[in-house]
């Protein structure tokens, strides 16, 4: 295996997870595998440190990750989420490369303006597919892939508009608002999660399903709603990365 040089591409991963949280060490697993060995990762807990302008200096490329736990609309995230509605502000300001994954793909559009629900009617649990749009199938990441695809999901908060700033670039029957790409800023974000693949996902949901209240009578919804090695869009980040904070792709 390669190790990463003095002279790696540099990303960085925010975490949204409390310091003792196992899926945090398995977050920080799933996107090292994602971005590649050849790149240098780090990672910051918004629950251990306030975010600052060093972290988008430190780093060619971010990756906002998900909660687990937490809702971006939840009074009571509202300390923190203000803080990393700061950070967007750097990040949006400055066009830093940047990608959001579920909990960071709702913060982003919260940011803007839109509303974020927690509602069962739009969640979705396991592997699905999404539908590029139009632009979808013109943008230089997303365009890449079939006009149809499988993804991994697993939410149940979810957003209800595309907000004015940004572009619509998949959908599909549960959720319309499954991927966003800023307009004039090299930011994108997925409600679905690119950061795993099927096993992973299995993993992550079991740590999880009290979470996933809302999707969920008595009992959890047995674990082979996801299917492993249908992992198309575990390639996404690295192209994004590629493309716009490797300038590479």
């Amino acid at each position: 295996m390669s190790r990463p040089s003095r002279d790696s591409p540099r990303v960085l991963l925010v975490q949204i997870r409390q310091p003792d949280d196992p899926m945090g060490a398995h977050e920080l697993g799933c996107v090292t595998r994602r971005v590649g060995d050849d790149v240098a990762l780090s990672s910051r807990n918004i629950f251990e440190e306030s975010p600052t302008q060093a972290w988008l200096d430190e780093c060619d490329g971010m990756i906002l990750g998900g909660s687990g736990d937490y809702s971006v609309h939840d009074p009571r995230s509202a300390p923190w989420v203000n803080q990393l509605r700061r950070l967007l502000d750097l990040v949006l300001d400055q066009s830093h490369p940047t990608f959001g994954i579920c909990f960071g793909h709702q913060l982003l559009a919260y940011h803007l303006g839109a509303p974020v629900n927690t509602d069962a009617n739009h969640a979705e649990l396991g592997t699905t597919t999404v539908d590029l749009t139009d632009e979808g199938r013109n943008d230089p990441v997303f365009g890449r892939y079939p006009n149809t695809f499988h993804v991994h999901t697993g939410h149940s908060d979810h957003v209800s508009e595309t907000p004015k700033e940004l572009v619509l670039l998949a959908s599909n029957a549960a959720l319309e608002t499954q991927a966003f790409r800023v307009k004039g800023a090299s930011f994108y974000s997925t409600q679905f999660h690119p950061d795993l693949c099927g096993i992973e996902a299995m993993d992550r949901y079991v740590a999880y399903h009290r979470s996933l209240r809302p999707l969920e009578d008595d009992q959890a919804p047995p674990s082979n709603l996801f299917r492993p090695n249908l992992d198309e869009s575990a390639t996404l980040i690295r192209q994004f990365l590629d493309k716009f904070a490797f300038n590479t792709g």
